[in-house]
């Protein structure tokens, strides 16, 4: 197991704790207590999409290529459908439920997904 893999499972947990924190302590009535909610969720499941990502790529690839390069790129398609998740969350937990809202958040979900994957700056 590469070596970085062990921080990026100790911020996982990390992660993991301040959401239980988030869902068992804090009581949702104010707009802080919810965004903390909102990112230690978003935290929570790119920590978990890209480590389990990852163990699937490098199994998946058996181990053809740089470990890092491949966490790199599963982290980066694991942060994008975190935000997708988080977006829904966000729009449902201020009832912002509404064609329009809807509209708007899809097509700048997807306008940011072409720009990461498709239009934007290759990776080093």
């Amino acid at each position: 197991m590469p070596k970085f893999l062990y921080t990026v499972l100790f911020l996982f947990v990390l992660s993991a704790s301040f959401l239980a924190y988030s869902l068992l302590v804090l009581k949702p009535n104010s707009y802080v207590y919810i965004f903390v909610f909102l990112v230690s969720l978003f935290l929570f499941l790119t920590g978990l999409f890209s480590t389990t990502g990852f163990f699937i790529a490098a199994k998946t690839l058996h181990k053809e290529g740089d470990p890092r390069f491949i966490f790199r790129k599963v982290l980066k398609i694991s942060a994008y459908a975190a935000f997708g998740i988080s977006i829904f969350f966000f729009l449902r937990g201020f009832k912002l439920v509404s064609l329009l809202n809807i509209t708007l958040s899809l097509s700048f979900y997807l306008v940011l997904g072409y720009q990461l994957f498709v239009h934007g700056r290759n990776e080093r």
